[in-house]
């Protein structure tokens, strides 16, 4: 059973954790608990674009030590941005309002579906989905888009790109086609969608949702893509040796699962060396996800993810879209829930257009 906690315990809770000092735990989880649950408010209620109400369809989250950062998928309205951050206290805090960020990249950017950070935390990044481009014209490229930034210097990002003027990240996006490439589409998938983002000391990774000859005619995949990096200064560079290290399939690995269950999240855990891996299901009348895990080594020998149970050994699920994931400290993670336009039961409340759910996740 989901239990809410308080902010004010949460955050403390938050900083004894992180003040402890260890080793890197490489070991599996032995067993996971949903401890607390949500609503953050996203913006006033209310809010309208082109006479229409405008739903918050929370999509990436990242805490980068001082507060959380939060990505909607949507367009918002000229005096808003898709991109802000709150402080972990005030998460669920409706008189708090978030900070937008306002820098143009921001909006320029469409359809943001994961946060990734270096393991040293000195740098965030924030991709699109990739999902479309359009032939012969620029209309679309910023669907193609990597941003990424210093920690704390979220209000000047930079666009992740082979150049330093380039406004969109369009140019990877042949790269990440061909990598994807299939008996039936041998030069380059036409088609694919970007869910996941994470960073190694060494790799950048990109989860693959989706493959295929268009939006409306694809297969649902599980598939990581890594290609290395380096940092000069205040600038990332991607290397040229892009390719697919983890080919995932869920309903092999816990065929007892719904189906089919795709790629929603990938982040890289530092404290503990491994890749957590979130799943979800969306049907017209059902939202359902799940909770993974593996080690870095297993990760890149295509090894399968370990699906992660509660206490009773269960699988541990979500009743939401649970969208992108983060580390709070070595034992807590913040997953964020894109429920699209579905209004379900958060405890003793209902999810608003103008809020996204929220879960606290225990890791024992």
């Amino acid at each position: 059973m989901n239990h809410r906690l308080s902010s004010t315990f949460l955050i403390l809770t938050l900083f004894s954790l992180s003040c402890q000092t260890s080793r890197p735990l490489t070991q599996a989880p032995a067993s996971a608990a949903i401890t607390a649950e949500g609503l953050l408010n996203c913006f006033s209620p209310g809010t309208s674009l082109e006479g229409k109400p405008v739903w918050c369809e929370a999509s990436a989250v990242a805490y980068d030590g001082n507060h959380v950062l939060v990505a909607n998928d949507k367009d918002m309205p000229a005096n808003l941005s898709p991109v802000f951050s709150k402080a972990t206290t005030t998460l669920s805090d409706s008189t708090q309002a978030p900070a937008y960020l306002m820098a143009p990249a921001y909006p320029t950017g469409r359809k943001y579906e994961d946060f990734a950070q270096t393991p040293d935390r000195k740098f965030v990044l924030l991709t699109t989905a990739f999902d479309r481009v359009k032939e012969g014209s620029p209309d679309w490229n910023s669907y193609n888009t990597i941003l990424y930034w210093r920690t704390g210097n979220e209000q000047t990002p930079r666009v992740l790109a082979p150049d330093d003027t380039s406004r969109t990240s369009v140019a990877y996006r042949q790269k990440l086609s061909r990598v994807l490439a299939t008996d039936e589409f041998p030069n380059g998938v036409p088609y694919f969608k970007i869910e996941g983002l994470a960073a190694t000391s060494q790799f950048l990774l990109f989860g693959i949702r989706e493959a295929g000859k268009a939006f409306d005619s694809f297969k649902p995949v599980d598939k990581v893509v890594a290609v290395s990096y380096s940092v000069n200064g205040d600038r990332i560079r991607l290397a040229d040796d892009w390719r697919v290290v983890a080919d995932f399939d869920p309903a092999k690995a816990e065929p007892t699962l719904p189906q089919p269950l795709s790629l929603s999240s990938l982040e890289y855990d530092p404290a503990r060396n491994r890749f957590w891996l979130l799943t979800s299901l969306e049907t017209k009348n059902k939202l359902d996800a799940y909770l993974w895990s593996i080690s870095a080594d297993d990760l890149f020998s295509n090894k399968p993810f370990t699906l992660v149970r509660d206490a009773q050994g269960q699988p541990l699920h979500f009743n939401h879209k649970a969208e992108d994931l983060t580390p709070l400290d070595r034992n807590q993670l913040l997953i964020i829930h894109d429920d699209d336009r579905f209004q379900l039961p958060v405890g003793n409340q209902t999810r608003q257009p103008h809020q996204a759910p929220y879960s606290i996740v225990t890791v024992n």
